[in-house]
């Protein structure tokens, strides 16, 4: 299991993910503390390859399960892990920064 050190490690040797996968990840994580370990289902030929998803699954940050219901379609059901969700703890503060609205659904900066 991947500790903080061990992300903070891997971040200086490789950097980063780019500002979309971090919004993409740290979307699907909010879904899944929200919703319990909720999956986020996309076409799996829209996962696999992707510039986009392939380097968090590489780097274990998302995973996913296959499923095919006797149909031409196989869905994959991507999960943020652990180690996905520790990238996104480490990050919180600029990454929900950069989110259009607040936890409570307002737009940044707006008060009532």
């Amino acid at each position: 299991m991947a500790t903080e050190e061990d992300i903070r490690a891997e971040v200086a040797q490789m950097g980063r993910l780019a500002p979309e996968q971090e919004d993409v990840l740290y979307n699907i994580s909010l879904k899944q503390d929200e919703l319990g370990r909720q999956a986020t289902n996309l076409l799996l030929s829209k996962v696999e390859g992707s510039p986009l998803y392939q380097p968090m699954i590489d780097r274990e940050y998302l995973t996913y399960e296959v499923f095919n219901h006797g149909t031409k379609h196989e869905i994959a059901s991507l999960y943020v892990t652990l180690k996905g969700l520790r990238y996104c703890i480490i990050f919180a503060d600029e990454l929900s920064k950069r989110r259009k609205r607040n936890a409570a659904g307002a737009p940044w900066g707006e008060t009532r």
